[in-house]
């Protein structure tokens, strides 16, 4: 009888010593799973915006310190916004990938093309952009600045500041996080 109790005991102890082990293995297993580990295909999502928020968006390239960037806004504030498109001073639209320095839109690059919800160009006048409630504007360009570019891996993480004012002056402005597959 006193074997088999020391039997028991031993099975147990066994149990509970591996069984923690298991344990943390699995929940590492969940917590890299979410995080995307396994996963290199993310699906594309953005979070953080309040105002104009991006209903789409494409990184091109991986140059080290340039991409190019097609990103769609839609303004969902309530009422019409002007948006700095290309203007450093302002910090319109900008970029940022872990580490690196604030990344522009820089139409010395390349062309900047930017689209309304139809396909029209809407008017650009000094680097602004008027965009009305529910409307879309699709930009598209080259951005420049320190690391801004240099992503080799599947997937990608991009923080996305944007500045935009109101009919009345008041800055309104946006800080989020674009994520998805790098082309």
């Amino acid at each position: 009888m006193r074997i088999m109790l020391l039997r028991g005991q031993g099975a147990f102890e066994y149990m509970v010593s591996y069984g923690w082990a298991i344990l943390i293995v699995i929940v590492l297993g969940i917590l890299l799973f979410s995080l995307g580990v396994f996963n290199p295909s993310q699906t594309p999502a953005a979070t953080g915006f309040t105002y104009l928020k991006p209903v789409s968006w494409s990184f091109t390239g991986g140059e080290t310190n340039a991409a190019n960037v097609t990103i769609a806004l839609e303004n969902v504030a309530g009422q019409s916004l002007v948006v700095y498109i290309n203007d450093t001073d302002q910090e319109s639209i900008k970029f940022k990938q872990g580490g690196s320095v604030d990344c522009y839109f820089n139409s010395s690059a390349g062309s900047l093309i930017i689209r309304d919800s139809v396909g029209n160009a809407p008017p650009v006048q000094d680097n602004k952009i008027s965009v009305p409630v529910g409307t879309v504007i699709t930009v598209s360009g080259r951005i420049t600045g320190t690391n801004c570019g240099g992503l080799k891996s599947a997937a990608y993480r991009y923080n996305v500041y944007i500045k935009g004012y109101d009919e009345y002056g008041v800055m309104k402005t946006d800080n989020g996080l674009v994520t998805g597959k790098y082309i």
